[in-house]
């Protein structure tokens, strides 16, 4: 959907491109950043299977998995290859388990955070910038470019935080609950079995609302309205301080 929003959206054909790049960038951090943190504090936990499989690095190589990246261009959110995790190497089991799954969630809020206050600093100097530089197109450009990826900084960190927080397998809200639950629980045994599938039923009756305008079927547009409310209050809140 991504795609396909920003080829109909309006705007020059340089402003689509900068948008693109922002995204891929802003995107491929982002999970990266997520996968990470479940490996470092898996290392915290006792657990060096991450680190030794090379994959505590920033490195994007290391961590991106080409279906994933296709369904964040395509649906707007997608998934790394998962960070190598031995539970019977934590010193505590639940606490590693927990402390783990909730890692990469809380290191995308924490990205998402830090953008939306970049964001609310540096949007009247982007302004300012912009007006002052008239109609001089390369600072146009870079200053198009650091708007998007603060924007995306917000936008694409909360949308992960929130996908990985369902509590559906094999996402990351699945393993917190299931952490606090007696083993081989119904939970655990029903979303082991048809959790994937559950997903999917998400994303396709999401885009079936798309499709047919039922924005409430999709509960991702949702979330993204309540990111984009929250952007612009801020935004609006730069402007009275920093412009007015």
């Amino acid at each position: 959907m991504f795609i396909f929003n920003l080829l109909r959206a309006e705007g020059s054909i340089s402003d689509k491109i900068i948008v693109a790049l922002a995204f891929v960038l802003v995107a491929t951090f982002s999970i990266v950043i997520h996968e990470v943190a479940h490996g470092y504090v898996a290392k915290l936990n006792g657990d060096l299977t991450a680190k030794d499989r090379g994959r505590l690095t920033l490195n994007p190589t290391a961590h991106l998995d080409p279906i994933g990246v296709a369904m964040m261009l395509l649906v707007g959110f997608g998934w790394a290859k998962p960070v190598p995790i031995n539970p019977n190497n934590f010193t505590n089991r639940k606490r590693g388990i927990f402390t783990v799954s909730i890692a990469g969630i809380s290191a995308n809020l924490i990205v998402a955070g830090f953008c939306l206050l970049l964001h609310f600093l540096l949007y009247p100097v982007i302004v300012k910038t912009m007006y002052a530089s008239g109609t001089n197109a390369i600072v146009s450009v870079l200053m198009n470019f650091v708007y998007s990826l603060l924007i995306l900084g917000v936008q694409i960190n909360f949308m992960l935080a929130f996908f990985n927080i369902l509590p559906i397998y094999p996402l990351d809200g699945f393993n917190m609950i299931n952490t606090f639950l007696p083993y081989g629980n119904k939970f655990q045994k029903i979303m082991v079995r048809y959790g994937s599938f559950i997903l999917i039923g998400l994303i396709l009756i999401g885009n079936i609302g798309n499709i047919f305008g039922i924005r409430w079927l999709n509960i991702f547009n949702l979330f993204g309205d309540l990111i984009s409310d929250m952007i612009s209050k801020v935004t609006l809140q730069s402007i009275k301080i920093f412009l007015m």
